[in-house]
């Protein structure tokens, strides 16, 4: 069967418009994911996913521009004398070298994001990504050693596609193993919260698990799909398939475009229930386990429920006793402001 012929400086040209058009696409999104950490930010910032996004753009945005330094040169300042498909094929100039170099500087980032998330559910365990962390360090060893051999004496072209066929294997593994370890994370952890608590509140985190999901099955598939189109290239790029470049000029954007939609969809709230929006209050009783009187907590939404004391350690009846001394002497002590203060809490 014969491959179909797909011009590399048409490959190139339709690529860099999708990039264009994704990176409109996703400056939006960034600027608008930055005003919302603007707003959270007497809750806290979470530095290390903050700085990634920062970075992801701007190794999307210097993507962007050599990709368009590379058009005027291909189309206007060498198309008399190299010619466009001559200069698109020569891959070990050095501005295609440095768009390489951010390319894979851009994945390595975008799957280390990943890797913090699932450092994240874990409980910030060190030993659960330690090897998707060394996946991800691995990927970016072999990426900038693929590129890095334009710049030997002698080239090797074979060994450069080894080294090739190695990162996208790798980040594509990463990936997947990773995405899918987060949400069996977050699903175990919702079903035994809704069993123990003995409510329903498994239906925000399905909504995590599917926008986890589905963004990691975006990326994977994007990958898997250059993956195929990188092992059908033909490797002077002067004829044969040249769609890869297409995928190859829009990766950037995708892989900052994913996980800063989220930060986006979990700041404004995206994630909660249909009815978090509609409900005001939501009210727990959690029983104590000597069987005492469950004690009651309202509250706005189950991530700020407060659990009672419990009396584990003494016999129900001292315990019962001890906090109702602790209750009437802390009423004395109350200070009118003080009392407003707590119910504005």
């Amino acid at each position: 069967m014969a491959v179909p012929n797909f011009p590399i400086d048409e490959a190139y040209l339709i690529g860099s418009w999708l990039e264009s058009f994704f990176w409109g696409l996703y400056t939006l999104l960034f600027a608008m994911s930055m005003h919302t950490i603007y707003q959270k930010r007497k809750e806290g910032i979470n530095k290390f996913t903050t700085c990634c996004l920062v970075l992801l753009y701007l190794l999307a945005s210097g993507h962007m521009s050599l990709g368009l330094t590379r058009l005027i040169q291909g189309f206007i300042v060498y198309r008399d004398t190299i010619g466009p498909i001559a200069y698109f094929s020569s891959v070990w100039l050095r501005v295609n070298m440095a768009k390489d170099y951010l390319y894979i500087t851009t994945m390595f980032t975008g799957d280390l994001v990943v890797v913090w998330r699932l450092y994240v559910v874990w409980g910030k365990n060190y030993w659960y990504a330690l090897l998707p962390f060394l996946m991800c360090v691995s990927e970016f060893i072999v990426g900038y050693g693929a590129v890095s051999q334009w710049l030997l004496p002698h080239p090797d072209g074979p060994e450069m596609v080894r080294w090739g066929t190695a990162m996208f294997s790798i980040s594509m593994a990463t990936n997947v193993c990773v995405t899918a370890v987060i949400a069996s994370r977050i699903w175990y952890v919702s079903m035994r919260t809704q069993r123990v608590m003995g409510v329903e509140s498994s239906g925000r985190y399905n909504r995590v698990i599917l926008l986890i999901v589905e963004s990691g099955a975006l990326i994977s598939a994007t990958k898997l799909t250059e993956f195929v189109l990188f092992r059908i290239a033909p490797g002077d790029g002067i004829g044969g398939l040249n769609a890869m470049y297409i995928l190859y000029e829009i990766v950037p954007q995708i892989t900052g475009i994913v996980p800063t939609m989220i930060i986006y969809a979990v700041n404004k709230g995206f994630t909660q229930r249909d009815n978090y929006y509609t409900s005001h209050k939501t009210t727990l009783a959690f029983a104590t386990r000597s069987g005492t009187e469950p004690t009651a907590h309202t509250n706005t939404s189950l991530s700020a429920v407060v659990f009672a004391p419990s009396d584990l350690d003494m016999p129900s009846k001292k315990a019962a006793a001890a906090e109702k001394a602790r209750t009437e002497k802390l009423s004395l002590k109350r200070s009118p402001s003080s009392s407003l203060a707590d119910e504005q809490v």
